[in-house]
This record gives C-alpha cells, sequence and structure tokens, in this order.
C-alpha cells in the first residue's frame, strides 16, 4: 500500500513514520512524505521517501500526486498560521487525491467546536469561535466533498516528551531564560500521547476503506487544564518547581473554547491503550474522563502551550 503523509517533519507525520507497520491489509507499506523546508528528524529519513512540496500549490502537488499515485492520503500537515496554509492546502490535497482516486485521512481538531456545551459526539454539528476552528472545520468540509469516503479524525492537544512536542520544548525555553510560563487554568482539554494517536491512526488506516470513513473522535483519556497539563509535563520532564503562572482564558482578547469535550463512540474497535501524558510508556491511566485542575488550568492543539 503507497500512503502520502503531508506534514512529514511535524509531530504527528515523523511519528507516524517513526511507527509505520511493514504491511497494513496484507499489502507491503511504502511510505512517502511531504516537507515544506524543515527536513524530517534523521531516525525517520532513512525508512520514506521524501518530497519538497508547497501545499498550496495546485500544480506541484497535482504533479507530486500523480508521480507517486498513493492508495492513501494522510493530510496531517499541522499550521495555524493563516488562512491559505489551513484552509487553501486542503483543499489542493483533497482535489490531488480524488483525481487519482486515493483514500484520505485528515486530521482535525477539538476547536472546531465552541466548548461551551461539552461533551460533543461525533455526530454532533461544529460551532467554532476561534479562526483556526473554523478553518479546520472549512477544510473538513472540502476534504468531505472532494473525497465522500473521506476519514475525518479529531483529536485534542498532542504531546510527547522524547523528543518534546513543540509546545512542550517553547515552556522548557521559557523557562530556561529565567521567565515564567503563563498557562490557563479555565480552559481544559484531552492531551493525547502522539505515540497513542499514531497508533490509532494505523488502526483506521488498516480497516477497509468504507469502513474508515466519516468522522473519529480521538482525544486522550484525561481532562486536564492547561495549568496542570503544563506543570504534568515538567514534572515528567525533570523540571518540577519551575514557575507556571496561572491566568484566565477569559481574559485573552478573542475568544477560547472552554471546554471542547470529544466523546470517542467510535475508537473502541481499534484496540490502542491510551495512556496518561506523563505516565510511563506501558503505564495505566488512573481513569477515563478525569478532570484536574479544572477551575484551576491552560494551552492548544500540540503541546501543553500550543493549540488545535
Amino acid at each position: 500500500m503507497r500512503i502520502l503523509v503531508t506534514g512529514g517533519a511535524g509531530l504527528v507525520g515523523s511519528w507516524l513514520a517513526r511507527t509505520a507497520p511493514a504491511t497494513l491489509g496484507g499489502a507491503p507499506v511504502e511510505l512517502h512524505l511531504t516537507v515544506r523546508r524543515a527536513e524530517v528528524p534523521p531516525d525517520v529519513a532513512g525508512r520514506v521517501t521524501v518530497h519538497q512540496v508547497e501545499l498550496t500549490d495546485r500544480a506541484a502537488v497535482d504533479t507530486l500526486v500523480g508521480r507517486v499515485r498513493p492508495d492513501v492520503v494522510v493530510h496531517a500537515a499541522y499550521t495555524q498560521s493563516s488562512r491559505d496554509d489551513v484552509v487553501t492546502a486542503t483543499v489542493t490535497v483533497a482535489r490531488a487525491a480524488a483525481d487519482v482516486d486515493a483514500a484520505v485521512l485528515f486530521t482535525s481538531t477539538d476547536v472546531v467546536f465552541a466548548g461551551d456545551r461539552p461533551p460533543y459526539a461525533e455526530d454532533d454539528p461544529p460551532d467554532p469561535v476561534t479562526d483556526y476552528g473554523r478553518w479546520k472545520l472549512e477544510s473538513e468540509q472540502a476534504v468531505l466533498r472532494a473525497v465522500p469516503d473521506a476519514a475525518i479524525t479529531r483529536t485534542s492537544l498532542v504531546v510527547a516528551l522524547d523528543p518534546p512536542d513543540r509546545g512542550t520544548a517553547g515552556m522548557v525555553e521559557t523557562w530556561r531564560s529565567g521567565r515564567p510560563v503563563r498557562l490557563f487554568h479555565d480552559e481544559v482539554r484531552q492531551p493525547i500521547r502522539v505515540e497513542d494517536l499514531v497508533a490509532e491512526l494505523w488502526a483506521i488506516l488498516a480497516l477497509p476503506r468504507a469502513e474508515r470513513a466519516g468522522i473519529w473522535h480521538l482525544p486522550g483519556p484525561e481532562k486536564l487544564s492547561r495549568l496542570v497539563l503544563g506543570e504534568r509535563m515538567a514534572a515528567a520532564l525533570g523540571l518540577g518547581g519551575v514557575p507556571i503562572l496561572a491566568t484566565s482564558a477569559a481574559q485573552h482578547p478573542s475568544p477560547r473554547p472552554a471546554d471542547p469535550e470529544l466523546v470517542a463512540d467510535r475508537r473502541h474497535g481499534l484496540g490502542v491503550h491510551l495512556r496518561a501524558v506523563d505516565g510511563p510508556v506501558d503505564g495505566p491511566v488512573d481513569g477515563p474522563g478525569r478532570l484536574d485542575g479544572a477551575g484551576a488550568g491552560g494551552a492548544d492543539d500540540r503541546g501543553a502551550g500550543s493549540s488545535e
């Protein structure tokens, strides 16, 4: 099976490459990654074919997809920088996939929901309040127009300890500079370890195309405020006691989803054990749906201090 993954230098894309199975559905896996400018991590480079491409460039993407002719396109490229980089890139990738009859798996976000009426089921209507949430919803709709049987996966904050995800690494650099990190005490999310998320993505990709189709909610097993998440990630990295200041999302200049809790009904057959963000590799979680520090914590979608 030939699989093209966008965002190959990013957290999810690079971990998909690290954990790629030798076969999928009885067919050998041939993995291709796209990058924009950054290089894929050294431990990934030897396992895949890497293609440098600007995903907003329709002609360049059409040429690449036409040459690779993937069976599946996993659109995992992540940015919040502009509507073009989110929506235009997604439209371009989805249309190119449709032109070669490739299946599509698109990684989306919990912030397609306003977060004021949790929890949200997979069939609940989205109501985003942020630009990024609106762009991701627009992208979901574009994917489904181009490839009606696409799989849309929504997750929450994606975290990693070794190496740290971008948001967590940013917090570490702030502490090393002697400055405190400020995190929301009144915004809660369901962070998921990147290893667990990509295991679920590979399990979805192993399903027949028709069974993959539609919306999948793939949150982490705990509800944590951004503040508590930051404290736990710091402790896991041996940085307990570093300065973390509680701030309120209510004071943010633009609206933010306070609690976009996802209900994950479809994932139960995937067979992936979900772990605490700071637990041992095979350690259990104290209990699904546990809420730590909901009245006191905060950040966004890739790491304790970043967001989808």
